[in-house]
């Protein structure tokens, strides 16, 4: 029998640099998962918790966990973990949030000092709404929100204007019952769709009760003084009882108008 060619090896520096990108795009893929599970609901969790959420190995999971609180991605304090103070430093930088937030935010204290009400500014990320900025006074009661919540498109003021101004396919592919917070938000998107005509002949958005038990929120429309496009939303939130519209609205819009053109000159 015929003695067989011996096999091509190949170039081992190649075969040095393949292996070690495999790895590596693994491990990355794996670090991401573990800071996916940290979100409004998850602000600090247990290893296991991290473990299970990322779908990792216990094992694999205290590794990564490790090292991306060594890095500082992660802090632990009495057995839990949360987002490290080097990974928030890194977000802050994201364009979306620091420029619109920081222009918006001289025009949100004169909303507050009008208004008296915690002031909210919302961009939207994927199928959400984003707090990116929040203000509030000594006497404007405790926030519901914290910056960097979430909050759903179909019950929220916010929410309610992206789904008005913002690209069709965001209303359109919503399903045809909506998940309900409270026995006030709107279940049904016919419904939905009716409540969106009115957002957009009237230029504002309200929620009562819709995205928590004892919650009021009015929002207006940021646009893009370049594309006309929405970009983020502004408002107030009340406990109790709605603000009033016919005095607080105008607030609003002149200070959105302000936003815009300012974002418009600083492009």
């Amino acid at each position: 029998m015929a003695n067989r060619a011996p096999q091509r090896q190949g170039n081992p520096a190649q075969r040095s640099t393949t292996k070690p990108a495999t790895a590596s795009a693994s491990v990355t893929s794996r670090a991401l998962r573990i800071l996916e599970t940290f979100d409004s609901a998850h602000r600090d969790q247990t290893l296991s918790s991290i473990a299970r959420r990322a779908d990792l190995p216990l094992a694999t999971a205290h590794r990564l966990v490790n090292e991306l609180a060594v890095w500082g991605g992660l802090e632990k304090k009495s057995g839990r973990y949360r987002i490290g103070q080097k990974l928030w430093r890194i977000g802050l930088l994201a364009s979306a949030q620091q420029d619109v937030a920081e222009i918006a935010a001289p025009y949100m204290q004169d909303v507050l000092f009008v208004t008296h009400n915690v002031v909210n500014l919302f961009i939207l990320d994927q199928k959400e709404v984003l707090l990116v900025e929040r203000i509030s006074g000594t006497n404007t009661g405790a926030p519901f929100r914290r910056v960097g919540d979430r909050m759903d498109l179909h019950s929220s003021a916010a929410g309610k204007l992206m789904l008005a101004y913002g690209a069709p396919e965001l209303l359109a592919e919503l399903p045809a019952d909506l998940p309900r917070h409270t026995q006030h938000t709107i279940g049904r998107k016919s419904e939905l769709i009716q409540h969106i005509t009115r957002i957009r002949s009237q230029g504002f958005a309200t929620t009562e009760r819709e995205s928590g038990a004892n919650n009021f929120a009015l929002a207006v429309p940021v646009f893009s003084p370049t594309t006309g496009q929405i970009i983020a939303a502004l408002g107030i939130v009340t406990q109790d009882a709605m603000a009033p519209i016919g005095n607080v609205v105008p607030v609003l819009q002149i200070a959105a108008r302000g936003i815009s053109r300012t974002l418009e000159v600083g492009d």
